[in-house]
């Protein structure tokens, strides 16, 4: 099996670069290209190549971002 490139589709965060399993507590992860494709220099071919191999959203973003606290209906 490739080396997985893992990045999040919210942030910038890089720590899942080069690991072999996809964290479980990753939310819908999707390939988005092959491994060689993401060593590509971007811009090479005419394609623009992103140095992920897979898509998804992160632990920290999944409460930020799809399930934020709903503070607004909080009535003080």
């Amino acid at each position: 099996m490739e080396m997985i490139r893992l990045g999040c589709l919210f942030c910038d965060r890089d720590d899942c670069d080069g690991v072999n399993d996809i964290p479980a507590s990753w939310f819908s992860v999707d390939c988005v290209q092959d491994f060689a494709a993401s060593m590509r220099d971007a811009g090479v071919d005419g394609d623009v190549t992103f140095w992920q191999t897979h898509l998804g959203v992160c632990p920290e973003c999944q409460e930020a971002e799809l399930w934020p606290t709903e503070t607004s209906l909080v009535l003080e």
